[in-house]
């Protein structure tokens, strides 16, 4: 089982702790797009990596607005180093997208 990481484990591990919201059981970021495809472009990049690394985030999509929410089903819905890895993943095919 993943070990559930302290609010101070986080914001060392994540490379841009400023930009995601840390809660007891979830890491939070939004995305502004210019327009709905390219929201469903980053969407669809952010689906492909996390198959990749194996986790499975909650992604809501409305129009040009893009809301990720992380947690580890397997350790019982907490941060663990899985959403740490996928969010640092994440950010990077993030970096210079959207709004923000």
């Amino acid at each position: 089982m993943l070990k559930k990481l302290t609010k101070k484990e986080i914001v060392n591990l994540l490379r841009e702790p400023k930009k995601w919201t840390i809660d007891s059981q979830e890491l939070h970021r939004e995305w502004i797009f210019s327009n709905f495809e390219e929201a469903m472009s980053f969407v669809l990049r952010v689906a492909f990596l996390a198959q990749h690394h194996n986790h499975h985030p909650v992604i809501k999509n409305i129009y040009n607005k893009v809301e990720l929410r992380l947690n580890t089903h397997d350790a019982d819905n907490q941060i663990t180093e899985l959403d740490i890895i996928l969010a640092n993943s994440i950010n990077e095919i993030g970096s210079g997208v959207g709004l923000e």
